[in-house]
């Protein structure tokens, strides 16, 4: 059964509790103690900031929260929850027995997802997991999630699958599944056509295909037929997710430049974004792609080149100025109520699922 990704409602303000402050604090605590402790590079301290600064905005998080003193740091607590042992290799062999046992809560898991107990799939894939670490019950419990509309969750399944199997079609099917669920149609083509390429005969990767292909072509023509609408609606898990904003459904129009240009804060944001040489590189990138694929049309590379770059730029942006883009974000969202062509049409076309919805 497909999902249509508009009908998941994001709140409008974040939702974050006081435990989750806490663990975030811990973790940052860590992270500051690696750094203090002279065990990372250069590299991974500048990361690490941007990190730390990622989490203080997401969570909400301000000096007082600091105040929070944990019983244990953070790693100890978690090496004894699992017992883990220093040196211990990172994924032990299984042993005959866990082998057995495991395949028993897949099974047990997979009658849970015929009965729609997603829930409880889950943690019996979960338990499975934890005896042996099998390929099969991550894209499991990756199909388990795309019915709860955890995309996210089920595509870092898929990705870990692949990284036990490189060979897994199964794992490619389901990761265009939840990809073409995001609107995220240029990386679940990507998924599909790999998929293909190792099991050819399989029609549902076959038909899953040629609909995340004809999404694509969709928002290039709505695109070039309708110059004034918000060019970043299309670029969904991009551009668009960023500057559509949870409440912005479809809007259909631009933010009003000016306000935009008159903006000292914005400007000023701005004209730091673009100092960086980062950014002028990918800047100058997608100014390339978008020249060379726009007289190709729909059936070229460089729109879908373009979206790949558009959702790089979007995550350059977020972590280089948060506050930029949260300015942003409430212009495209309270630019107009009404919904616009570049809203994704999600009915009478949706993407199957790629295994009839079977469990191995």
């Amino acid at each position: 059964m497909s999902q249509d990704p508009s009908s998941t409602t994001t709140p409008k303000e974040p939702v974050v509790k006081v435990e989750e402050k806490k663990l975030v604090v811990s973790f940052i605590q860590f992270l500051r103690q690696k750094v203090s402790a002279n065990e990372c590079t250069d590299s991974q301290i500048e990361g690490l900031e941007i990190a730390v600064q990622c989490l203080e905005n997401a969570f909400s998080l301000t000096d007082k929260n600091y105040a929070f003193q944990p019983s244990k740091p953070l790693l100890q607590l978690l090496t004894e929850a699992e017992g883990l042992k220093a040196g211990e290799e990172e994924f032990p062999a299984p042993s005959a027995d866990d082998i057995q046992r495991a395949n028993a809560l897949k099974e047990e898991g997979n009658e849970c997802v015929k009965a729609s107990k997603f829930n409880d799939a889950i943690e019996k894939y979960n338990q499975a997991i934890k005896l042996n670490r099998d390929p099969v019950y991550f894209c499991n419990r990756a199909a388990a999630y795309c019915r709860l509309e955890q995309y996210d969750l089920a595509i870092q399944d898929c990705r870990t699958a692949l990284a036990l199997d490189e060979n897994y079609a199964k794992a490619y099917g389901r990761m265009g599944l939840a990809l073409s669920c995001q609107n995220r149609y240029d990386a679940a083509i990507e998924a599909y056509k790999k998929a293909l390429e190792l099991d050819p005969n399989n029609d549902s990767y076959k038909s899953n295909l040629a609909i995340a292909e004809e999404k694509v072509r969709e928002a290039s023509q709505r695109f070039q037929n309708n110059p004034g609408a918000n060019p970043f609606g299309g670029l969904g898990g991009g551009l668009g997710s960023l500057l559509s904003g949870a409440g912005a459904g479809g809007a259909g129009g631009m933010p009003d430049l000016g306000s935009l240009m008159n903006n000292p804060q914005m400007m000023q944001a701005a004209m730091q974004m673009m100092n960086d040489p980062n950014m002028q590189n990918l800047m100058g990138s997608m100014m390339e792609q978008f020249m060379g694929g726009s007289a190709g049309g729909a059936g070229g590379g460089g729109f879908n080149d373009l979206l790949a770059a558009g959702q790089s730029m979007a995550q350059q942006m977020q972590q280089a100025n948060p506050e930029l883009v949260e300015q942003l974000r409430q212009q495209f969202s309270g630019t107009s109520t009404e919904e616009g062509g570049n809203q994704q049409n999600n009915q009478g076309n949706n993407p199957s699922n790629p295994d009839n919805n079977q469990q191995q």
